[in-house]
């Protein structure tokens, strides 16, 4: 699974001229390990645990700079943008009840981008998200 690695960004950023200041690198360490898919305000909370001085413009920068690096995806509830480390072809499901988003591994062997898509059109990305109830909703 490919996931955001700190050496990877570290480089990135010094090669960008950018300084991987204590603030993004705790952005970067939150992101590495989150399964839970979050927005840019949960990161906020998380890495204000341990610097309550980050700033909430650092966040969403260095969440923008990931992802226009390709190093985090941004997954779209909505009017609500949540922001996924794992970079390799996955889908979604979102639970209804209490709006959890988990990975689902794609074992489609096809190609799906080819079904309907007219010629003049460019598909970067697909992603299918399923949705419903998570066993703890259900129940």
């Amino acid at each position: 699974m490919a996931r955001l690695h700190k050496q990877i960004v570290e480089t990135m950023v010094t090669s960008s001229g950018l300084k991987m200041t204590p603030q993004r690198r705790a952005i970067v360490n939150y992101l590495q390990d989150a399964t839970n898919h979050p927005t840019a305000d949960e990161v906020l909370q998380a890495v204000n645990e341990a610097f309550p001085m980050t700033s909430r413009a650092t966040v969403y920068n260095t969440l923008h700079w990931l992802t226009e690096a390709g190093l985090v995806r941004e997954v779209y509830e909505g009017a609500m943008v949540r922001y996924d480390p794992n970079t390799d072809r996955h889908h979604h499901f979102v639970c209804r009840g209490c709006g959890k988003v988990e990975d689902i591994i794609s074992t489609q062997s096809g190609d799906l981008l080819s079904l309907s898509v007219p010629n003049d059109y460019q598909v970067e990305n697909l992603e299918i998200t399923f949705r419903g109830l998570c066993p703890d909703c259900k129940t």
